[in-house]
């Protein structure tokens, strides 16, 4: 795993934001739902939950040459096809404190690369991202006021981690000033860090040396802490 590596951050499409916020606020298609399946009541320390079946729930829809960030066959997918790079994608919500929990697999390319959940997303300049690597690391990251998005838990080896093309079940708590990143319920790093209180939730990957990865995401749930 390469430590320092320095990422080219990528700054998401804007624009889909905007509609994202006029569709919730406007009643369209997914007006009163907090899912993309509205699937009646919903158990009350649940925030927020997607399983992607639904194309038009809110998150991001772009692709460029670089990479993408879609729904597919029931999932979401981010696909990064130039080394160095990561894309992230977001369902534009806010939250305080909580508990993120995804299933994801990285589907295709090599094992220097990183996946994960983001949270406390309050603008594309200040975030934080726990990630795991497909060589079995995992780290804690934090990009603030417009900074490269630099370490506040740096790489530790999990034995806990399923390397390669496998699925790993994340869970990020974002409680108070404790980050803390869980893989297949091992917690595998965590870290203290105030600066960001409130924000979205996310989703990102990211290659390092390497020229291309795909993973895919699906059973997204945020939960009250």
């Amino acid at each position: 795993m390469k430590r320092n590596t320095k990422l080219l951050i990528f700054i998401g499409v804007i624009v889909i934001s905007l509609l994202a916020c006029s569709t919730f606020s406007s009643g369209g298609s997914n007006s009163g739902n907090t899912t993309g399946n509205d699937t009646g009541s919903e158990p009350a320390n649940i925030l927020f939950e997607d399983d992607f079946s639904n194309s038009n729930s809110g998150w991001d829809q772009y692709s460029d040459d670089a990479g993408l960030t879609d729904y597919e066959n029931g999932a979401y997918k981010i696909g990064i096809y130039t080394d160095t790079y990561f894309y992230w994608a977001n369902p534009y919500q806010n939250f305080g404190d909580v508990i993120v929990e995804v299933e994801a697999q990285k589907t295709s390319g090599g094992d220097d690369m990183q996946y994960g959940i983001i949270c406390r997303h309050l603008d594309v300049d200040n975030w934080y991202a726990l990630v795991i690597s497909g060589d079995g690391f995992a780290a804690i990251r934090k990009r603030y006021q417009g900074s490269d998005l630099d370490y506040i838990a740096d790489w530790v080896e999990v034995g806990a981690i399923n390397t390669g093309n496998s699925t790993n079940n994340l869970r990020a708590e974002c409680v108070g000033s404790r980050l803390s990143l869980y893989v297949n319920g091992t917690l595998a790093v965590e870290a203290n860090d105030g600066d960001i209180s409130s924000g979205d939730v996310g989703l990102m990957a990211g290659t390092f040396d390497q020229s291309s990865t795909e993973v895919l995401y699906d059973n997204f749930v945020v939960r009250k802490p």
